[in-house]
């Protein structure tokens, strides 16, 4: 049988005495035991037991001689996972064994995708909340996760919906894959069309070199088009080709290049209803969502604002190096009773801002006699007998704000809510109106000196 076992691929110990086996177990170890239960020193029964003890997982097939299965099934009451009746021919014995061990594959993948379930409600997937809402979430990430199907995620805009998509991606069996990210409504379709699926070198005015796609890219791993309520409905039409076939072809080519995606698509828009009135492709809908996934907004989970607000301030005092311990109880009772239009993310802004313009440990948020501000607005105090102009109210923030970070730019632009270029144009047009004009010479200047 030995021979037999090295001929089928199989390295193979074999022992007449089960002590011997036992000791050879005990150094080297095996992926599948092949026991006898009648055997001299030891029977089979003791031997289960044993290597039980040694490795509880190891699978073990008794041959037995007996004329019923009463032994083969009282071996398996003490442990063992397969038996085999005498006589038996040995492709009968490689079936048992091939069975065997793909029965202990099995367990141990579910063994490895529990645990890693666990980690996930354990972590919350980088989340953080304990509300209702939240541990429904958790759970059909949880569940979604593993299966590598395509996902639509809606709901308002600001409550986290790249975050699940990108649980969706870090816990599932993509994870070391590439997570790739497109904002659909902030491409022209021209440009989302190059960006999605590459183009060739010339394709059209500009295109100097061959670029790969996004598509491309993320082959492997999990495509996130988020906005996708944005797109044109001939762009729907390529994408959902794209989709089907797992296949594309880069803009001014002819040579289909073969793709594997996990698509998740997310929206503030409620697509259904836009399939409805026509305005979204109904095929399309139904190919990107095999499931839906609904985040909810932060007034269907105001339990666990004072979480994420304590949260925001770890975050944000050691990015900015500041000494603050958290927002004194009356700000916190405010930002709990307050409207969150922009949910987590004005959340977010919020307590990133009273972070960088703390003057001491305790945050408070608003100040007396303010109200709390809409999405992105900023809180300012107008003279009562007067309006000034726009630009006027918009240079005084700015400066005041560059005055609260200590002219760093980049907490600035953050705060504004505008990026960095915006902000540097708006600094030099504001420098511009500062600098006094040069008189024209032999004019009076405006402070009636002549030049």
């Amino acid at each position: 049988m030995k021979r037999q076992f090295a001929r089928a691929g199989y390295e193979c110990a074999a022992f007449t005495d089960a002590r011997e086996g036992l000791a050879w177990f005990g150094e080297h170890g095996a992926d599948v035991v092949v026991t006898d239960l009648r055997m001299p020193g030891m029977d089979g029964y003791e031997l289960i037991a044993t290597l039980r003890e040694v490795d509880p997982e190891v699978p073990i097939v008794v041959i037995t001689a007996y004329p019923s299965v009463e032994g083969a099934v009282e071996a398996m009451k003490r442990g063992a996972s397969d038996f085999i009746k005498k006589p038996f021919d040995f492709e009968e014995l490689q079936h048992v064994i091939e069975r065997t061990l793909g029965a202990l594959k099995l367990k141990r993948e579910n063994d490895q995708l529990r645990r890693r379930l666990d980690r996930c409600s354990r972590e919350r997937f980088g989340m953080v909340g304990e509300s209702a809402a939240m541990r429904r979430l958790y759970e059909t990430i949880a569940k979604l996760a593993q299966v590598p199907c395509n996902v639509v995620i809606t709901g308002e805009s600001g409550v986290g919906k790249e975050l699940v998509a990108r649980a969706l991606h870090d816990y599932g069996p993509r994870a070391e894959a590439p997570f790739v990210v497109i904002d659909c409504g902030a491409l022209t379709e021209t440009l989302l069309e190059s960006e999605l699926f590459g183009h060739e070198k010339g394709a059209f005015t500009g295109a100097l070199h061959r670029k790969r796609g996004l598509m491309e890219e993320a082959s492997g791993g999990t495509l996130f088009l988020d906005e996708i309520s944005n797109i044109s409905d001939a762009m729907q039409v390529k994408l959902m080709r794209a989709i089907e076939q797992q296949c594309i072809t880069r803009v001014g080519g002819t040579t289909p290049i073969p793709i594997d995606l996990r698509i998740i698509a997310a929206s503030n828009r409620d697509l259904e209803a836009m399939v409805r009135e026509g305005s979204f492709r109904h095929d399309f809908y139904h190919r990107l969502s095999v499931v839906t996934l609904r985040v909810p907004s932060l007034a269907e989970r105001r339990e666990d604002i004072p979480a994420l607000v304590e949260h925001f301030v770890r975050e944000f005092a050691r990015r900015y190096g500041r000494r603050v311990q958290g927002f004194d109880p009356v700000s916190m009772r405010r930002l709990c009773e307050a409207d969150w239009p922009g949910n987590v993310r004005q959340l977010r802004n919020v307590v990133e801002r009273c972070v960088i313009l703390s003057d001491g440990p305790i945050l408070r948020w608003p100040e007396e006699g303010e109200e709390a501000p809409a999405e992105g607005a900023a809180r300012v105090r107008f003279p009562e007998d007067e309006l000034p102009p726009l630009e006027e109210v918009e240079a005084a923030y700015i400066r005041h704000v560059l005055e609260r970070t200590g002219g760093r730019k980049t907490a600035a632009a953050r705060i504004l809510g505008i990026d960095k270029t915006t902000l540097w144009r708006k600094l030099r047009r504001l420098e511009a109106e500062r600098r006094p004009a040069s008189p024209a010479r032999g004019h009076e200047s405006g402070d009636g000196t002549r030049g």
